[in-house]
């Protein structure tokens, strides 16, 4: 698939937010953890049940975050939601977000694909700082006594959330190149095709 320039420059950006939004603060997070293993190996463990009852809590925290984050990321980038953004952009009811819209070029196909790339960028810039707070938990659960193994199991945690951020690129790149193309309908369009089926 050929893509235009406009998702090439979503690709290279998606790329650098993931390494500086994603990466760079989890490698943070390591280096705090291991400083927090050190400082705690002089305190005492709680029993064994004590301690899997604090890892399950907190391991329910870190689900719940990466649920939500899934969910928001499902409504924010959802093809519809983002062709509903385009066509309030181009009709002028909408006053630009960010700075990759507005040095977009002014043909529609540009203008189009712009919007999407921003909305993107927001989400996924979004989502890698959400997904630090399962790495703070990890932390925390080391400090509530749980034990190292059980804190490293949940940074475990906070790493496939962050590996799941990166599968997403492809998807916000067909997004980009649907929008460029003209292939999105917002969601009153596509109400509107429903009542006239249901009509017919």
């Amino acid at each position: 698939m050929v893509l235009h320039e406009t998702t090439r420059k979503l690709r290279v950006e998606l790329r650098r937010t993931w390494l500086i939004w994603s990466c760079v603060p989890l490698i943070a997070v390591l280096i705090g953890l291991a400083a927090t293993t050190a400082l705690a190996a002089s305190q005492p463990v709680l029993s064994q049940k004590r301690a899997e009852d604090s890892f399950y809590a907190f391991l329910a925290i870190s689900a719940l975050v990466f649920l939500f984050a899934f969910s928001v990321d499902g409504h924010w980038t959802n093809p519809k939601q983002v062709a509903e953004h385009i066509r309030k952009r181009l009709a002028g009811t909408q006053p630009d977000p960010g700075a990759a819209a507005q040095a977009a070029p002014q043909g529609p196909a540009e203008m189009r694909a712009a919007v999407a790339a921003d909305i993107i960028l927001g989400s996924s810039s979004s989502l890698g700082l959400m997904g630090h707070a399962i790495g703070v938990i990890a932390i925390l659960c080391l400090i509530s006594g749980a034990g190292p193994v059980h804190a490293y199991l949940l940074l475990a945690v906070a790493v496939s959330y962050q590996l799941y951020l990166f599968s997403r690129h492809p998807y916000y790149e067909q997004v980009a190149q649907a929008a460029y193309a003209d292939e999105l309908e917002p969601e009153e369009d596509d109400k509107q095709k429903q009542k006239g089926n249901r009509r017919k």
